[in-house]
């Protein structure tokens, strides 16, 4: 059984993969969070469109995501695949009104690598709420 699921591995054309690796992880209103955007296309050269990374908000009680904000949209036209990392700086600044936020909800960026052919590969980075300290 093993030997047939490495020779459909080897035949498959592999997947991209999309990783935004943060210096930080807390959720400070006003402050800036960095960190790095990984890329990895599929084992076949694939052209990337777009990279989108959104803020969002899920709440426990309801049970539903919703965005809070854009946190960054990079169009591309390059072709990338397995061989190696290609690697994009990220900045943001947290927005002031998630100050008032709702203790029992959560912060998150989702990050969206997409390629031409509309095949997406995501990525979710959980984010701790701070009180900004005056």
């Amino acid at each position: 059984m093993k030997v047939l699921a490495r020779m459909i591995s080897a035949l498959s054309p592999g997947k991209g993969k999309v990783d935004l690796v943060l210096n930080q992880n807390t959720l400070t209103p006003g402050e800036k969070i960095t960190g790095t955007f990984k890329l990895k296309g599929p084992r076949q050269k694939a052209k990337v469109s777009r990279l989108e990374c959104d803020l969002m908000k899920f709440d426990p009680d309801s049970n539903e995501e919703k965005p809070v904000e854009i946190a960054a949209t990079i169009y591309m036209s390059q072709e990338i695949d397995d061989k190696e990392w290609k690697e994009i700086p990220f900045t943001y600044v947290i927005p002031e009104h998630l100050a008032q936020h709702d203790e029992k909800c959560r912060y998150r960026f989702r990050t969206r690598l997409i390629f031409k052919n509309n095949v997406q590969y995501i990525d979710h980075d959980e984010l701790k709420a701070e009180e900004k300290n005056d």
